[in-house]
């Protein structure tokens, strides 16, 4: 007797997947970081039904969506950024972009670094290295209007 199943016998036991359901989530851009990573973090979004309209490693990308485009997050991975130059190129992306909840992805836990995220207007902030729950729930976060001060 085979070990294997035939075709036909895996059909009888293993249902075919569920059809996959439309995204739900705020659509997103992810930007900056090497190839890895934006992969990583466009399969994770798009796993919890976010839709990923942009992945780019330049804000150039960004700058040229139109102000119409659906984005609502951004999620920027300062980790590979040489110096501080992200927070100038997230400054500027976020301005006169109310559509841009932004979140920032900090090579460390150096409070400087937080601090320079939330004055270029990021919204949150993660360290690597961080749990998926904990990227998931950050992003979900910004899906949701903030807090009336």
């Amino acid at each position: 007797m085979h070990a294997f199943l035939t075709a036909s016998e895996k059909a009888a036991v293993v249902p075919p997947p569920a059809p996959a359901a439309p995204p739900s989530g705020a659509p997103a851009v992810v930007l900056g970081g090497n190839d890895d990573t934006r992969l990583l973090l466009r399969g994770l979004l798009r796993l919890h039904r976010h839709r990923v309209l942009l992945e780019s490693p330049s804000r150039e990308a960004v700058e040229r969506l139109p102000q119409s485009a659906e984005v609502k997050i951004l999620v920027l991975d300062a980790g590979t950024e040489k110096g501080e130059a992200w927070a100038d190129d997230l400054t500027q992306l976020l301005k006169g972009r109310a559509d841009f909840q932004a979140l920032v992805i900090l090579p460390s836990s150096d409070p400087g670094l937080e601090t320079r995220a939330r004055q270029a207007g990021a919204r949150a902030t993660l360290v690597r290295p961080f749990a998926i729950r904990d990227f998931i729930e950050a992003v979900d976060s910004l899906g949701t209007p903030p807090a009336a001060a």
